[in-house]
């Protein structure tokens, strides 16, 4: 410390603002179009704004790195139904990679040349047959019209070995494995 009691040494904050100042310092472009680059096997330069394509929609991006939601908050999926990110390589050299929604893709990484979103299919059975269908939550209502259940038939949801009926007005959280048995209203006849 000095005579003033103040620590000479850089703070956190004056660290990040100097971090900060280095790094504006090295922009090379304003825009870097990272499909250009991917696409003609250039590197993709430090920029202030990234021009990225995302289900073939082109957006702006202020940073180099990008999350998995981030990238669905772009293509307008954040609905109640569940999507995957796929990042997608020049001419398709390499097979699309996952971007799980916390992860974080790298804008500059060589090759990068677009994203697209895809639903995330699971598996569920209805009446002992598998059936597959997107992940994410449903009125009881939708789920049957997806399902090709009679919307006079009640759905039961068999959970540890208990069947539990859902009413048609009520909401079901598909993520997979889930066991549905669709029957006749008690008191009808089939």
């Amino acid at each position: 410390m000095n005579q003033e009691g103040l620590n000479p040494e850089p703070g956190v904050v004056e660290q990040a603002v100097a971090a900060q100042a280095v790094e504006l310092a090295a922009i090379e472009v304003e825009l870097a179009d990272i499909e250009n680059c991917g696409l003609h096997g250039q590197p993709v330069p430090l920029a202030r704004a990234y021009r990225i394509k995302v289900d073939n929609q082109y957006h702006e991006w202020p940073k180099a790195r990008i999350t998995g939601n981030q990238l669905l908050h772009l293509a307008g999926r954040t609905g109640p139904l569940v999507f995957e990110v796929f990042e997608h390589f020049r001419h398709g050299e390499d097979p699309p990679e996952l971007i799980s929604p916390h992860a974080e893709a790298n804008l500059r990484k060589h090759g990068v040349e677009k994203f697209t979103t895809e639903p995330e299919l699971v598996q569920v059975t209805l009446d002992n047959k598998p059936k597959t269908i997107q992940a994410g939550t449903y009125t009881v209502t939708k789920l049957k019209e997806v399902l090709g259940v009679d919307p006079s038939r009640v759905l039961d949801e068999v959970i540890g070995g208990e069947f539990k009926e859902l009413p048609d007005n009520g909401t079901v959280h598909i993520k997979g494995c889930e066991i549905f048995v669709s029957h006749v209203r008690q008191g009808q006849s089939s």
